[in-house]
């Protein structure tokens, strides 16, 4: 029986199809290691210590990376909230990826719905539902469904809000109450850049201010931030002087930021323009910005000031480091989005909705359609650890601050540049503390370097190296 216009209208409108669609286009190359061109380095940072828990033993408040040559490995970094979900599946499932990924997308699609949610509540279902598709089809996309904290964290912080938000109309105020704090606390901890969103909070409680359950939220919210700013101003210090290793980026001066900023503006701004949304998204975002200004939508524009004013914090913050990588536009993404979703619905016909969300979406799945496959330069590392024979000792590899490769040798060692490796004094200090291989990269990380260790073996991405006196490996 064929389905009726109505019934059609009513499916294609209801963003839990397409929430479950964009869940399953994803689902394709699921299995895949983290060896797609776009930051490779930062999900095996991840998957590393995941590994690490499954065969050391959890360890939440000291997690170790593999990177530390003969240190221990323990260093300060997010909260491992993420990394023991994915280790509890690599003790279920072994060394398989779709695990960790799945447990992303999961998070990003949930998070999404809460956001759909959210925004229904406070300005109606179609703002809501244009909102969480340019949500959905943005930058969030391909980043939920990556081994990586920041969708996963956001996810949680906007499920935790959506709960909170709801304590008004439920009948069960106390396990909303208990529920979103706990879900922004969680949220907070695995990244806390998601605590931008919060920003928000005033104006969603501010009808309902002397509620006395909006009071106790608005509490809990505040106390849901101290495990976060404990873990990240305190305990991450306190792990990388005790324990002599620096991994995580707690960013630097804001002024130093503002300065780099502003030096790489052109960049800069292309997180915003093209990265987020890409072209057809921002243009949408600012028709959003121009209705909102028109129609004197102070509510929204507030709303507005207040997310930037947080979002600004971060990129302060960040600096250089925010415009080279793109995944530190996430946290403003939804606010994009919201003035999106609103400036669609206020278009005269909603056929011209309809013909932007299907540009949006076409050209945020074709810029992002290289996420499904492998760079074909990185495969050869999926042969590293065999390649490197039984010998389990600590390595050394010339691919700069990137554990990517270390990750896929499964062994302990160094991450050098050239200039390191070839030093002399350098190669004497790592036979003292026990080196007993070398894995020059010819490109990707570096360019080809000449050590004076044995050739062990060598193909078209590295050539590796044996401690003095080892004999080549037969062909």
């Amino acid at each position: 029986m064929m389905m009726d216009r109505s019934t059609l209208t009513r499916c294609t409108a209801d963003i839990r199809l397409w929430v479950a669609v964009a869940f399953a286009l994803r689902l394709i190359g699921i299995g895949n290691p983290p060896l797609e061109t776009s930051h490779h380095w930062r999900q095996t940072s991840v998957l590393m210590v995941a590994r690490n828990f499954t065969e050391q033993g959890v360890d939440l408040m000291h997690p170790r990376m593999d990177t530390a040559g003969t240190l221990t490995g323990i260093t300060g970094m997010e909260f491992p909230l993420l990394n023991l979900l994915i280790a509890w599946g690599m003790l279920l499932f072994g060394d398989a990826y779709w695990p960790g990924r799945v447990i992303v997308l999961i998070a990003g699609s949930l998070g999404v719905l809460c956001f759909h949610k959210l925004v229904g509540r406070h300005l109606g279902v179609r703002t809501a539902f244009y909102a969480a598709l340019l949500l959905l089809f943005s930058l969030w996309f391909m980043y939920a469904r990556k081994v990586m904290p920041d969708v996963f964290a956001l996810s949680l912080v906007l499920a935790g809000l959506e709960r909170l938000d709801a304590v008004r109309g439920t009948r069960y105020p106390w396990a909303a109450l208990a529920g979103g704090s706990l879900l922004v606390a969680a949220g907070l901890l695995s990244k806390i850049t998601a605590g931008c969103l919060l920003a928000v909070w005033p104006l969603l409680v501010w009808p309902h201010r002397s509620v006395r359950s909006v009071q106790f939220a608005t509490g809990l919210i505040a106390v849901a931030t101290v495990p976060a700013l404990w873990w990240y101003f305190l305990w991450v210090p306190h792990l990388v002087e005790t324990y002599g290793f620096w991994h995580f980026f707690m960013g630097g001066s804001m002024v130093e930021g503002a300065g780099q900023l502003l030096r790489n503006w052109p960049r800069t701004l292309d997180n915003f323009y093209f990265d987020a949304l890409r072209f057809s998204g921002f243009a949408v975002f600012l028709l959003g910005l121009y209705f909102a200004a028109k129609r004197r939508e102070y509510g929204l524009l507030l709303a507005f000031a207040l997310l930037c004013g947080a979002f600004l914090v971060v990129m302060l913050k960040a600096g250089d480091t925010f415009w080279v990588h793109a995944y530190y536009v996430l946290p403003f993404i939804p606010t994009m989005a919201l003035l999106g979703g609103y400036g669609l619905t206020q278009l005269p016909d909603v056929r011209w909705a309809s013909v932007l969300l299907v540009i949006v979406a076409v050209e945020g799945l074709a810029a992002q359609a290289n996420d499904f496959r492998l760079s074909p330069p990185l495969v050869p590392l999926l042969q590293l650890e065999e390649d490197l024979g039984q010998d389990k000792g600590p390595i050394a590899m010339n691919t700069g601050q990137v554990p990517t490769a270390m990750y896929f040798a499964h062994r302990r060692g160094w991450t050098m540049t050239n200039t390191e490796l070839a030093d002399p004094a350098t190669l004497d200090a790592l036979l003292r503390d026990g080196c007993t291989r070398l894995v020059v990269f010819k490109r990707t990380f570096e360019t080809a370097v000449e050590v004076p260790w044995p050739l062990l073996l060598e193909n078209e991405l590295y050539r590796i190296h044996g401690t003095p006196g080892v004999e080549r490996a037969p062909h």
